[in-house]
């Protein structure tokens, strides 16, 4: 054989994975088609070449690909124009291969206030030209997540253990670096029974509890994503750092989850947690998933304080049972907030008292009735969630009253916001807002304990008024403005003391996917704020309470966070969009430094503003306006569809990343 054979046969030889896995870096299991293709409901993609055959036949299976997507495109526009018909905007894919149906954003979700801001309809539709490197995103679906729901097959709790977990020593890096963060250490992970766990674990890993080896893994998973800077301790052999969160997924589902058992419920709002921690945007998975793990909680009867439980329960367990509703509790109302919908948590029913504020150190498994608990004014991780507790009951009170479909009326308005302000008033003085320049000699966990409690409570005010502000009532536009104002103000002041070397680099989890969305509602209250001055001209002479171009410098601020995990999420690169429209128009009337024919848009690397020249402001006029007055008329929830014909947003802003 030849030298020019051999050649021939290198070139010639078949690719180890489908193109798009290749593309991905996925690990690809050869199937035709694969299951990562199929997972992502993307089979037409999955092809396999040669080499010389890669600017050949696979151009052709790509165009192929392209072609039918276009016929989608134009089907699914066709059917947004009849209202009778299902829209293909209401089948929504997060990314891991399941498919929902219409997704309801309720009046707390960010983008609910975008149907309000009617004046920025024109200068939206100017935003047409988009970087489209910007609209790529790297991130693939919640794989862990997806296993629940039976996406995928789980491996055997063995193959999890051969596959997952990484030398004791490297497991022991990450356990200590999960111990240092207070904040997001889960209080009802008593330290010293978890050693004992711990040791057990690793004196017998056969005979291991698969629920508490997903604990295990979630807390290496969350130590992994935010303890450590640079690169992590674990690693697969390809190099590849290991997904924690996926072995987390398979010991739940080889555990059986769903059934009312130990370990149970504390593994499953474990693995929540590191979702949120993990992920910028939460799908609506994580929402049925939070509702079977408070219906779990209340089967177990987590949700009835140990005291009055005719069982027999010691005071350690009664204790880390409370802890355990507590935070079920509180990321149940978070997350539901997020998703715009209402809480699973029926509170009425619930009679768990607060957690104790006791050190680890206080009590153990052998103590046989608890010590007198700890002042509130001294600070400890406790004293975090018993504030916490608090605002949660006004903050169940806020989404009940956002989300109703009665009409309320302002007496109760009145009366929840005074019990908002009067809450924060009544925490200790540790929690109470403080600039962070005033703050250097706190410790991160109390630093960002405040953060947290002061975000709470303003997006509380925030969000109660909001809806509010089209019906004339100009004291809930003055509201609505100071607490979207400081949302972003806070977070912007902060951002920089999350990243390495900041006062806050240990406590990252407070701009993960929570933290991140009260920014994005904060900057698109903040727009919309701005937007209504234009209705409430006679108020505003008056009692001139509201500093436009201020207001435009923080978004400017703003904007240059938003755009460095804008190629990385959807929500955010809308919220950035309105954002720079927002900065556009209001740039434009005060100093008039923009031409009414030439906009900023976002160049999608740096975030920066360029001017390129578009159709006049008389191209787009009433006649020549995509909407109608019944698409105007009023609307139970804003759903992609909606979006874009009522901001006329370019097609590719509502595409779902695979």
């Amino acid at each position: 054989m030849d030298h020019a054979q051999q050649h021939r046969i290198t070139r010639n030889r078949e690719l180890r994975a489908c193109t798009e896995c290749r593309r991905r870096k996925l690990k690809c299991d050869r199937q035709q088609p694969c299951t990562s293709c199929t997972r992502r409901g993307d089979v037409k993609s999955c092809f396999y070449g040669k080499g010389e055959e890669k600017h050949g036949s696979h151009a052709e299976a790509r165009l192929e690909h392209l072609e039918q997507l276009v016929r989608d495109l134009y089907q699914s526009r066709d059917f947004s124009t009849n209202h009778d018909t299902p829209d293909a905007n209401t089948m929504q894919s997060n990314g891991d291969g399941m498919t929902y149906g219409s997704v309801h954003n309720g009046a707390t979700h960010w983008s609910a206030m975008l149907e309000d801001i009617e004046e920025l309809r024109t200068v939206m539709r100017e935003y047409e030209k988009v970087d489209n490197s910007s609209l790529h995103s790297d991130i693939d679906g919640n794989d862990a997540t997806s296993l629940l729901f039976a996406a995928n097959k789980p491996l055997s709790f063995q193959q999890i253990l051969d596959k997952f977990l990484p030398p004791r020593h490297s497991v022991d890096q990450l356990i200590a670096a999960y111990f240092k963060m207070q904040t997001v250490t889960a209080p009802f992970i008593h330290a010293a029974q978890f050693r004992r766990f711990y040791l057990h674990f690793w004196d017998n890993l056969s005979a291991a509890s698969p629920l508490w080896t997903s604990i295990l893994f979630s807390v290496l998973q969350i130590s992994t994503t935010i303890a450590l800077t640079g690169p992590g301790p674990c690693s697969g052999e390809d190099g590849i750092s290991l997904r924690f969160d996926i072995a987390a997924a398979h010991c739940l589902a080889v555990g059986g989850y769903y059934r009312p058992q130990r370990f149970a419920v504390e593994a499953l709002v474990l693995f929540i947690q590191s979702v949120i921690v993990t992920n910028v945007d939460l799908g609506p998975d994580i929402g049925v998933l939070m509702g079977t793990l408070i219906r779990l909680a209340m089967v177990m009867g987590f949700h009835r304080d140990a005291d009055e439980s005719r069982e027999r329960i010691s005071a350690f367990d009664g204790e880390m049972r409370r802890r355990t509703w507590s935070t079920c509790m509180h990321l149940d109302m978070l997350i539901s907030f997020q998703l715009g919908l209402p809480s699973n948590t029926q509170f009425p029913t619930c009679n768990a008292k607060p957690p104790t504020n006791l050190l680890d150190c206080d009590f153990d498994e052998k103590t046989e009735q608890l010590p007198p608990a700890r002042p509130l004014t001294e600070h400890t991780l406790l004293v975090f969630y018993i504030a916490k507790d608090r605002l949660m009951n006004v903050f169940e009170k806020v989404i009940r009253h956002t989300l109703s479909g009665t009409e309320s009326s302002s007496d109760e308005l009145d009366t929840i916001d005074a019990e908002i302000r009067s809450t924060l008033a009544a925490l200790p003085a540790t929690l109470q807002p403080r600039p962070m320049a005033d703050s250097i000699v706190d410790s991160p966990s109390v630093k960002v304990s405040r953060l947290c409690v002061y975000a709470i409570y303003q997006k509380c005010l925030c969000v109660l008024h909001r809806k509010y502000i089209n019906r004339g009532r100009y004291s809930s536009l003055l509201i609505c403005y100071h607490s979207a104002s400081e949302i972003v103000r806070q977070f912007v002041d902060s951002h920089s003391e999350f990243e390495p070397g900041g006062q806050l680099e240990t406590e990252r989890w407070l701009i993960g996917s929570i933290g991140w969305h009260d920014f994005l509602l904060g900057c698109v209250a903040l727009c919309l704020t701005i937007c209504s001055t234009e209705r409430y001209t006679a108020e505003i002479a008056m009692h001139p309470s509201i500093d436009v171009p201020g207001s435009t410098d923080l978004l400017r601020k703003a904007n240059a966070v938003l755009d460095k995990k804008s190629a990385r999420s959807k929500d955010t690169r809308m919220a950035q969009r309105l954002v720079v429209a927002t900065i556009s128009k209001f740039t434009r009337q005060d100093n008039g430094s923009i031409s009414a024919n030439q906009v900023p848009y976002l160049n999608g690397h740096n975030g920066v503003a360029e001017t390129q020249p578009c159709a006049t402001v008389d191209a787009f006029g009433d006649s020549a306006l995509p909407w109608s007055e019944s698409i105007m008329g009023p609307v139970d929830d804003v759903d992609w569809a909606y979006l874009e014909h009522i901001l006329n947003l370019p097609q590719e802003d509502f595409i779902i990343d695979t």
